[in-house]
């Protein structure tokens, strides 16, 4: 029995050719009509034996004439534009307006400034609360000897203190867009 590189030698190498994803064989020239070939190797008791996908060849678009033997010019059926491969390098179809200048300096994003702040102090508090067991266990005591009164107190100063600075960034905000205008 003979092998080559593309056939299993071995009883345990042909479980990994029969796995192996097919391989298309080298393209004929393309001007000729000869179908292409495809050679997918098995595992069957026969290393020499190897299944024979054949794919046609494709096709070339035809020329339709008219049914009428009269002096109508054959015509051929007319194929939509075809989209560019790559599309982001076709000419956009749209133009986007140039954006104006800003006229001074950026305004100061308080509000990301002021709740940035305030998640770390959050994760700082966090940080201290988890980082000794004592204070884990004393406020695993407190929040479970909360009353309802007292819980829905908390809930409502956490709304609050939300609220509260909320409205304060809305000032802040309205108070630069009145500087802008009168800057204007």
């Amino acid at each position: 029995m003979t092998t080559n590189a593309d056939q299993p030698d071995d009883e345990t190498t042909k479980h990994d050719a029969a796995s192996a994803t097919p391989m298309p064989a080298p393209a004929a020239d393309a001007g000729s009509d000869d179908a292409e070939t495809l050679v997918i190797p098995t595992a069957a008791d026969d290393a020499d034996a190897a299944d024979t996908l054949v794919i046609p060849a494709a096709e070339e678009p035809t020329t339709s004439t008219a049914s009428t033997p009269s002096t109508a010019a054959p015509t051929t059926a007319a194929a939509p534009p075809a989209a560019p491969a790559e599309p982001w390098l076709a000419e956009p179809a749209y133009t986007i307006p140039a954006r104006p200048v800003p006229s001074g300096r950026p305004s100061v994003r308080w509000g990301g400034i002021v709740w940035g702040t305030l998640m770390i102090l959050l994760a700082l508090a966090m940080l201290v609360i988890v980082s000794s067991p004592a204070r884990v266990a004393g406020v695993t005591v407190w929040l479970a000897t909360l009353t309802p009164g007292a819980a829905l107190a908390v809930w409502i100063a956490a709304l609050g203190l939300v609220i509260v600075v909320s409205a304060l960034l809305g000032a802040i905000s309205a108070a630069q867009r009145n500087r802008r205008r009168r800057a204007t």
